[in-house]
């Protein structure tokens, strides 16, 4: 999510340089990022780059045109849930349909009038703001804020695919805060649930960006790590059991001590596993660590 003190930012794309002046004056008033170019051709690339939150596009452009730009960037996962309005001087013709059937959010009309531009762009942000929280709920656990157990499964099975590709091992860790169900019984479950998130935050701050943690279910937490060998993931998993063993959680007023247990396992990219293998063989090795006492990272190999 986009924090709040950081400017909404608009890429204009339009052949006109005058055009683009009178747009980056009239958003920019508005207390809006503006980032122009007059080139089509540049504005995929800009697209991937900025990850603008709108994008103002004219249909009548050299190069490419807006209608050939918008097909392009619905066409790919990484930009088509961008918003799009079109700029256009021909509001009643055949290309203002073609691109809202093309999935174009809506349209500007030239000569650009202030007050139209502005509700326009407002609209389209409302409606990005909803379809953004929507996406959230649908995605991310809503006490912890990480991935749900759905999209960690999802996010797994993806790794897999890009790890056979590649020729990459991936590994798998499951975690389980030891003892949950007794820290519930004697502090509540106000507690509980701080416990919980402080353990995802500290969990998130120990792993690389790259790598996606999800709550998998109750107390219990899921860790892709894409391109990571076992000796590499045995580290970072070790790094995490002890973060939190030696982290002291002040919550309403009690300090606590807590620990985890973890299971991990890996496959290369010559193996035939799925990801319901690999979950399988990391919730083995979470029992065995369960088995042995707690607070201990288990191996599949072990």
């Amino acid at each position: 999510m986009k924090d709040s003190s950081e400017k909404i930012r608009i890429l204009a794309i339009d052949d006109s340089l005058v055009n683009l002046k009178l747009l980056s004056v009239i958003l920019q008033r508005e207390g809006f990022e503006v980032i122009t170019t007059n080139k089509s051709l540049e504005a995929l690339p800009l697209t991937l780059e900025l990850k603008p939150e709108l994008l103002l596009l004219d249909i009548m452009m050299p190069g490419l045109s807006g209608l050939e730009l918008l097909g392009l960037l619905k066409a790919n996962n990484l930009t088509d849930s961008i918003p799009v309005l079109m700029v256009t001087a021909r509001t009643q013709g055949s290309d203002v349909k073609a691109a809202l059937e093309a999935g174009a959010f809506d349209y500007v009309k030239k000569p650009l009038d202030e007050i139209e531009i502005v509700a326009r762009v407002r609209s389209a942000l409302r409606y990005k703001h909803h379809q953004d929280s929507l996406m959230e709920m649908a995605t991310h656990d809503g006490l912890t804020g990480l991935f749900n157990h759905r999209l960690l499964i999802e996010l797994l099975d993806r790794e897999l695919a890009t790890a056979r590709r590649k020729e990459q091992t991936v590994a798998f860790c499951m975690a389980d805060i030891d003892h949950f169900k007794v820290l519930n019984d004697t502090y509540g479950h106000q507690v509980g649930d701080e416990v919980l998130t402080e353990v995802s935050r500290l969990l998130t701050e120990g792993l690389r960006k790259s790598d996606p943690v999800g709550r998998y279910g109750g107390e219990e937490f899921g860790i892709v790590l894409g391109g990571c060998g076992p000796e590499k993931a045995k580290v970072l998993c070790e790094r995490l059991r002890a973060t939190i063993a030696a982290h002291d959680f002040a919550v309403k007023g009690h300090n606590l001590k807590v620990t985890i247990s973890l299971g991990l396992s890996w496959a290369s990219s010559e193996e035939d596993v799925s990801e319901t293998d690999l979950i399988q063989r990391a919730d083995q090795a979470l029992y065995r660590a369960k088995a042995a006492g707690r607070n201990v990272l288990i191996s599949q190999e072990s």
